[in-house]
């Protein structure tokens, strides 16, 4: 995972229905505080043997940011192949924006659900700030996208699977059986103890509970690695069930 941003986030948006008395002990648990929740920003490189993919390639305004970090760990940006993006929300895809506005990756093949596509051309869109963003930055790249209905294997050995709730297309990355990246159905490791929780910019709460219930059941029941975009540290790690019926978090 590569670390190449971080923001501020408040405990009032992040959990907007969190019992007052219940998230003191919830942060503290991990070590968070209210104010500031710092967010880091963990694009995600693949290595398959023939391929290299790029999961949801967040970074900063800068285009060049993530293409240095590539670099600096040793790896050309050329030789990406494949970009995944698990939604449109600007912090999981513009460092797939390059200088100019177009791609920063333009021999790869970009991939998003067709449904998320299409939720952001809407003119109604309930996320005004993010559609216009969207418009301004991904729909000029187009062309570059492989737009995708239902689960599908992008190469060989991972698949991509729909987590709608957060975004209406959002979806989820499954790694060669062992591992799932899970963008923003987890986007704070408080949301594994307590997935009924749910955050301001939750545009459709219950589907989010809903579908973060099922991935978190079917994450312990195959130990699969976790990949995250927003935890500190690695961002990385396992769901493990606990004794109270829901689940833990242990981090790798």
């Amino acid at each position: 995972m590569l670390g190449v941003a971080r923001f501020d986030m408040s405990a009032d948006v992040l959990f907007a229905n969190a019992p007052a008395a219940e998230l003191p002990a919830a942060l503290a648990r991990h070590h968070l505080r209210a104010e500031p929740i710092v967010f880091e920003v963990h694009p995600l490189l693949v290595e398959t043997g023939t391929h290299r993919v790029l999961v949801d390639p967040g970074g900063t305004d800068d285009p060049a940011s993530l293409r240095q970090v590539l670099r600096a760990a040793g790896i050309d940006p050329a030789s990406i192949d494949t970009v995944v993006l698990t939604h449109g929300h600007a912090d999981h895809y513009i460092g797939c924006v390059g200088a100019g506005g177009g791609p920063a990756f333009p021999d790869a093949r970009h991939v998003m659900r067709r449904v998320e596509w299409d939720h952001w051309l809407a003119a109604d869109n309930p996320e005004p700030h993010h559609a216009e963003n969207f418009l301004r930055l991904l729909l000029p790249l187009r062309e570059c996208f492989t737009l995708l209905d239902g689960e599908s294997e992008i190469v060989p050995g991972i698949e991509v699977i729909p987590t709608p709730g957060h975004s209406p297309g959002h979806l989820a990355v499954k790694i060669g059986g062992s591992a799932i990246h899970v963008g923003d159905v987890l986007p704070s490791v408080v949301y594994v103890e307590h997935p009924d929780w749910y955050a301001r910019f939750d545009v459709w709460p219950d589907q989010v509970v809903d579908t973060r219930r099922k991935l978190l059941r079917q994450i312990a029941e195959s130990n699969l690695m976790v990949f995250t975009h927003h935890f500190e540290a690695t961002g990385a790690g396992r769901v493990v069930a606990s004794a109270d019926g829901g689940w833990r978090w242990v981090p790798a």
